[in-house]
Parts: structure tokens; C-alpha cells; sequence
């Protein structure tokens, strides 16, 4: 019997779109509970997968220089592109930071072609994508200062997925009330799930970023509905 348990109480529901109070240095910490989701899968009582993933929503970046003005290094400059410059097509994707825990190293292989993991990003009246990009991590205290709950044994990823499906259609939009990641293998299932509300109003203030044709895989075809085999490696 394989099942997933969740690793911790379900945080608030958060706001992906819309006007948000600003957030001080105090107050990352609840910000970034509010953006990140844990669970564990087990088949009867062996562990398989122990997995927290972090969303980089709008309110998570505006946070984090708030948080973290001053920090250098390897890890640094990953945050600084990913959440404060934005730099390169960053804002083309909703992306995810993913530390993940398997008993087996040789399962922990989130980045690679032949992966036993797939990993899909399921939004609006179930649409769902494949990764467009698996990018693994290089940890250090600059990463761990911002994502804590990284485990001594854990790998971690960056995992980009397209704003639409391949029929151009937008996986998450202001008027979503949930996406989940789904991280599934022979091994068993985690389902993370992030509650959304409405801003205020019923509406969204900001607009979601505009979409872009859909990324393709390394073969240059659409992306598949559950991607992990078809992510990219890092250069």
C-alpha cells in the first residue's frame, strides 16, 4: 500500500495574483509558509520520497529582498536571478524550488532524462504541464538561509513550467483556486497543493503574466502532460 502523508498543517490560502500589503523582514518566514508545501510517501511503513517545495509566487519575490538585502556567493546570486532581477526569461514560467529526500540516492534523479519521477503542475479545470526545465541546485548557507528546511541528505531543484498547455490554453490564472505539483513514480504519489483566494474584489488588480508559446521539450515538441523525462538538464 502506498501512501502520502502530508509533512505539516495546511498553511492560509494565499494570493497569487493582485495587490498585496508590503511585507517586512519580520514577517518572510510566514510568507514563506504561505508559498510552500511538504508531503511524504511511503509504501507501508518504508519511506520513499520525503518532499518540500516552495512556490516563487509575486508575494514571495517582492519578500525576499526585504528579508535578504545583503547576500553573496553562489547561492546569492541564484536567489538574486530568480527572485529580485529576474533576469533571462525567469518571469516566462511559474517555478518552483524543490528539496527532496529519497532513501535510495539513485532515486533522487528529479533532473534526468531517464527519471523515474514525473512531475506535473496541474492548474485551472485540470490542466495540467510537464516541466519545461529541471535545473538541480548547488546548496549552500546562502540557500539555506532562505529555503531552512532543506535536510542534510536532500537534493534540490529548480522546476520551470509553462504558463500554457499546448493548446495555449493558461494553466493558472487570476481567477484559479488551487494548483497542485504532483511528483508521481512506481514508488508512489505526493500531491502538493497550494490553496488560492481572490484579492479583494473578486478580482484580480494585477494580471497574470502575459503567456507565451509553449516551451518545448529537448526534442523541440511540446511539452508532455507529466515531464520530468522531458526536462532539461542544466548547462
Amino acid at each position: 500500500m502506498v501512501a502520502c502523508v502530508p509533512a505539516c498543517e495546511t498553511p492560509r490560502p494565499a494570493v497569487l495574483y493582485g495587490k498585496r500589503p508590503p511585507v517586512t523582514a519580520e514577517e518572510f518566514p510566514a510568507v514563506r509558509a504561505t508559498w510552500t508545501r511538504s508531503a511524504k510517501v511511503y509504501q507501508g511503513l518504508e519511506s520513499k520520497l520525503f518532499v518540500t517545495a516552495t512556490l516563487h509566487a509575486p508575494e514571495f519575490r517582492r519578500a525576499f529582498p526585504v528579508a535578504f538585502p545583503e547576500i553573496y556567493g553562489q547561492g546569492g546570486e541564484l536567489t538574486r536571478r530568480e527572485l529580485v532581477d529576474l533576469s533571462g526569461d525567469v518571469e516566462s514560467f511559474f517555478t518552483f524550488f524543490v528539496a527532496a529526500f529519497t532513501p535510495v540516492t539513485k532515486w533522487n534523479d528529479f533532473a534526468n532524462e531517464s527519471s523515474i519521477w514525473r512531475l506535473t503542475l496541474i492548474g485551472s479545470e485540470e490542466i495540467a504541464v510537464g516541466p519545461a526545465a529541471i535545473l538541480p541546485i548547488k546548496v549552500d548557507e546562502n540557500v539555506r538561509a532562505v529555503y531552512p528546511y532543506i535536510g542534510h541528505f536532500d537534493k534540490c531543484y529548480l522546476v520551470r513550467f509553462p504558463l500554457t498547455d499546448p493548446m495555449s490554453r493558461p494553466v493558472i490564472t487570476e481567477k484559479t483556486r488551487g494548483v497542485t505539483l504532483r511528483i508521481a513514480s512506481a514508488l508512489g504519489v505526493a500531491e502538493l497543493v497550494w490553496a488560492l483566494q481572490l484579492p479583494e474584489g473578486g478580482a484580480a488588480a494585477v494580471e497574470p503574466p502575459p503567456a507565451r508559446e509553449p516551451h518545448g521539450t529537448r526534442d523541440g515538441g511540446a511539452p508532455q502532460e507529466t515531464g520530468a523525462n522531458g526536462s532539461e538538464r542544466a548547462p
